[in-house]
């Protein structure tokens, strides 16, 4: 790749060839901005130049037209004094009724001390066949005026009579304000310097005025001509363009390309109209491409008016020549700018060299010879800058160096003999430390067989502690159904007890039944006849009353016998009762045993289990301490076989016995 051949190319330069080279590019790089910034300044200054140059000619030109044109109404005037002294006499009159018709328009009559000169043509032809030009007379008829004599003639030679004068013209608001007006003006094809003056009556009102016109065809063509002849640059023109307001405008009447043209027909290359902005202001500048002419259509016109004609100079400089002109300009500074910043360039890369280069050539040579071992050579220099700071600090080196193999080559046998002593006692270590490691290994395997009984009684104890636990509640849940059971038999007693009470009630009134059935039985037979119904009821009343007292006299005597049935099982609950207190109490007993036998067997657990850790501990501190000997050890012998490839390296070292070479370097 170019670009990996230029880096590895450049890496292998020297470093006053590569500050040079460096140096070079920036001092070229700078001489080309330098040029490049002054060509732009002189091209600025240049088209400046090229616009106030064209701003002079143009002026130039407007100055010589504003001769041509002050030579022209001086002309006029004098003709026009000649005119109205020789022709006409004040004071003048105005009858606006006179009933005169010019070319059929109704016209006043305007006279002079010599009479009417309303369509009088003969004073004016006179005139005009001696100066040769051609004169008018005007008479006011309201705001306007109306020609009613005239020596001017068309084409067809007709007097232009019976016309009004334009309102829209400077020369009617010039009358109106009762002032002179001269211009420029083209009649029937004929171009003329104008001058028209007012008439006055005696009481100084406008009545009328007076006209004469200078024929400039020839004057006119010669001003052309120069027009024509007028260059900017080789190709650039100057041409004169009508302003006036009309069908004309815009129309170029001399000089350039376009003569003839009406410059508002003309666009860019956008199809953007060119020239409006001309016509707009009295100078300026324009900037423009003309359409269909490519790179060589650019253009710069400055124009300033004439308002006394109703003309635009403008003069028409073509880009491509100044562009050129700047451009070879352009390329000689840079071609300058060049051939200093190379011989600049050269220069340095001498004095790079000769002061860089070969005294840092001198510095790696050095450098190598330190790097391969030879540390007996050294360099001596008169400088002061950082070359000679180098120097000095690489004979620094080579003699730091010097005595830091000396130092090193004599520490290296004494760490040679110290780690080989070292490797004998870490073997003797390594040894003790394995057979303390292997004795504790049996013991924490015999540790951990107690431990694992001890665990083992210790989950007996606390089952066995669970099952008392059990019994105990059976117990005391046994010994409240018991007392339960003794409430209920009390309960049942007493109950039975009331039941008796309520039989013997029940036998009481069985017997007193009895008893009145037996008197009704008594009553019922003396009663005869009519009692017998009744003794049939007595009767059975007794033998149901006598049934009654045998059957509570069974109920009696079966809750006699459920009496002393639950007066025997009262008792017998209550023994139970007893019986079980005793029970409860010792079921407590021995479950407090077994609590106790528990807790001392958690207690001989955690003792054993702490024991256990212990040993553990112990063990691992014994394995990483055998590790941390063997380590030791292994370290010990490489830093032995270390040491000695130090010596081994050390020697390659060839130390100045006296002082060596020194060599000179450049300065």
């Amino acid at each position: 790749m170019p670009g990996s051949d230029f880096r590895s190319r450049l890496s292998r330069m020297s470093i006053g060839a590569r500050m040079a080279l460096l140096t070079g590019i920036v001092v070229i790089a700078g001489f080309l901005l330098l040029a490049w910034g002054l060509s732009a300044r002189i091209e600025q200054m240049l088209r400046q130049q090229q616009k106030t140059a064209m701003q002079a000619q143009t002026e130039r030109v407007s100055e010589m037209i504003a001769l041509f044109d002050h030579s022209l109404q001086q002309q006029t005037r004098h003709f026009l004094k000649l005119f109205t002294g020789q022709q006409l006499k004040p004071p003048y009159t105005l009858d606006d009724a006179s009933g005169m018709e010019v070319k059929g328009r109704a016209a006043p009559t305007l006279a002079d001390s010599r009479g009417v000169l309303t369509l009088d043509t003969q004073r004016l032809d006179d005139f005009s066949d001696m100066a040769g030009a051609p004169v008018t007379i005007f008479a006011r008829t309201g705001d306007d005026f109306l020609r009613v004599a005239t020596s001017l003639k068309d084409q067809q030679g007709a007097r232009a009579m019976g016309t009004l004068l334009d309102r829209h013209s400077r020369s009617y608001a010039q009358l109106m304000d009762g002032k002179p007006y001269s211009g420029l003006a083209n009649l029937f094809g004929i171009p003329y310097i104008t001058r028209y003056e007012p008439m006055f009556d005696e009481r100084g009102r406008v009545i009328g005025a007076t006209f004469i016109g200078v024929d400039i065809r020839n004057e006119l063509n010669d001003l052309k001509d120069r027009i024509r002849q007028l260059k900017v640059g080789d190709e650039g023109n100057f041409m004169i363009v009508n302003a006036a307001a009309g069908e004309h405008q815009g129309e170029v009447i001399a000089g350039g390309e376009h003569e003839g043209q009406s410059l508002l027909e003309q666009h860019d290359r956008n199809g953007e109209a060119i020239w409006p902005a001309m016509f707009k202001t009295a100078s300026g500048t324009l900037h423009y491409s003309l359409a269909g002419q490519g790179g060589e259509g650019e253009r710069t016109t400055y124009f300033q008016a004439y308002p006394e004609w109703q003309w635009i100079i403008a003069a028409t400089a073509h880009d491509n020549e100044i562009d050129a002109a700047i451009s070879e300009m352009r390329w000689q500074l840079m071609l300058a700018a060049l051939v200093m910043a190379l011989l600049i360039a050269g220069g340095l890369y001498w004095l790079m060299r000769r002061l860089i280069s070969q005294p840092l050539r001198s510095v790696v040579e050095l450098a190598s010879q330190i790097a391969e071992g030879d540390l007996r050579h050294r360099l001596s220099s008169r400088r002061q800058d950082e070359i000679g700071q180098l120097i000095i600090a690489m004979n620094g080196i080579g003699d730091g160096l010097d005595r830091i193999v000396g130092e090193v080559r004599h520490v290296a046998g004494d760490i040679h003999a110290s780690s080989h002593s070292l490797s004998s006692g870490n073997t003797d270590l390594s040894r003790r430390t394995e057979s303390q490691a292997a004795s504790l290994e049996e013991t924490a395997a015999s540790i951990e067989e107690l431990s694992a009984t001890v665990r083992q009684n210790t989950e007996h104890t606390r089952q066995g502690r669970e099952r008392t636990e059990d019994m105990t509640r059976m117990a005391e849940e046994t010994r409240t159904q018991v007392s339960h059971t003794e409430h209920s038999m009390n309960s049942l007693n007493d109950n039975a007890e009331k039941i008796r009470d309520i039989v013997g009630v029940i036998d009481t009134i069985a017997f007193q039944t009895n008893l009145l059935a037996l008197n009704a039985s008594v009553e019922a037979a003396r009663a005869g006849e009519h009692g017998r119904g009744f003794a049939v009821v007595a009767e059975e009343v007794r033998r149901l009353a006598s049934r009654s007292a045998e059957a509570a006299s069974d109920i009696q005597r079966l809750i006699g016998d459920a009496v002393n049935g639950i007066r025997l099982s009262n008792e017998e609950v209550q023994t139970m009762g007893t019986r079980m207190g005793e029970f409860m109490g010792r079921v407590e007993a021995v479950s407090r045993l077994v609590r106790d036998i528990s807790q001392a067997s958690d207690e001989q657990l955690a003792g054993i289990e702490q024991i256990n850790t212990a040993v553990a501990e112990l063990d691992d501190v014994t394995q990483n301490n055998a590790a941390l000997v063997e380590a030791s050890s292994q370290t010990t012998r490489q830093l032995d076989q270390q040491s000695r490839s130090l010596l081994k390296s050390i020697d390659m070292f060839r130390q100045r016995e006296t002082r060596g070479d020194e060599r000179v370097a450049e300065d």
